[in-house]
């Protein structure tokens, strides 16, 4: 439960910080719809072994196109890697990136990313692993899916496991962007009947993945490259 205490402190850092503003600027949709394209995926399958309850929930904004950086606006691709790149380089994500280059970068580690420079120039390819912390498990053209909540070194079930789907999608004839930061956190180790946090951790964590859609949508408006 260490991962969850460090987790907690960045997370009440972030929501102490700008609570108001994130609740105005993005939208949050919990629980996830029934036919949300995430239950039926291999990787949520293959890791939601014991059926406790989860915490689950998307954070998300719609953006002009005429708002992104020129270079981005038709290719969703290059749009999806670019917000995710804003959203794990950003501040949002800076105290715990801090925490988890100090405790975990060492002689095992050494093919991770760690620095902000890596994160910001990552591709975020199948297998990418950075902080010790998060692995791509699942790539298409506008999304990229981690899991957390352990090492990838250590693969097997855990206490708090959790999926996280980065995506921006391209809507043409209406001429807007929806990216968004998808998460569903549950217990995989055993049958507990509970979920893997509580009440407050989930709260936080929702303003944290707020700020990080928020730091990815800063990274697709930016002037600069």
């Amino acid at each position: 439960m260490g991962r969850v205490r460090k987790t907690l402190g960045t997370a009440l850092a972030v929501a102490a910080g700008g609570a108001g503003y994130l609740t105005a600027t993005t939208n949050l949709t919990t629980p996830l719809p029934m036919d949300d394209e995430l239950w039926a995926s291999n990787n949520f399958r293959k890791f939601y072994r014991q059926p406790n309850p989860l915490i689950q929930d998307v954070c998300w904004k719609r953006i002009p196109v005429s708002e992104i950086r020129p270079e981005l606006r038709n290719n969703e691709e290059a749009l999806t890697v670019e917000f995710c790149r804003g959203a794990w380089a950003g501040y949002a994500y800076a105290p715990q990136r801090a925490i988890m280059s100090f405790t975990n970068k060492g002689p095992k580690t050494t093919d991770q990313l760690f620095d902000q420079q890596q994160l910001a120039s990552s591709k975020y390819e199948l297998g990418t692993r950075f902080s010790d912390h998060f692995e791509v498990v699942e790539r298409t053209r506008n999304s990229v899916m981690l899991r957390g909540g352990g090492s990838p070194l250590e693969p097997g079930p855990r206490e708090v496991d959790g999926l996280f789907v980065i995506s921006a999608k391209l809507n043409k004839p209406a001429g807007t962007v929806d990216v968004g930061l998808k998460t569903v956190f549950f217990n995989s180790a055993e049958p507990t009947g509970e979920k893997p946090a509580p009440f407050l951790v989930e709260v936080l964590h929702r303003y944290y993945a707020r700020a990080m859609v928020d730091d990815g949508v800063r990274w697709l408006t930016r002037k600069g490259p």
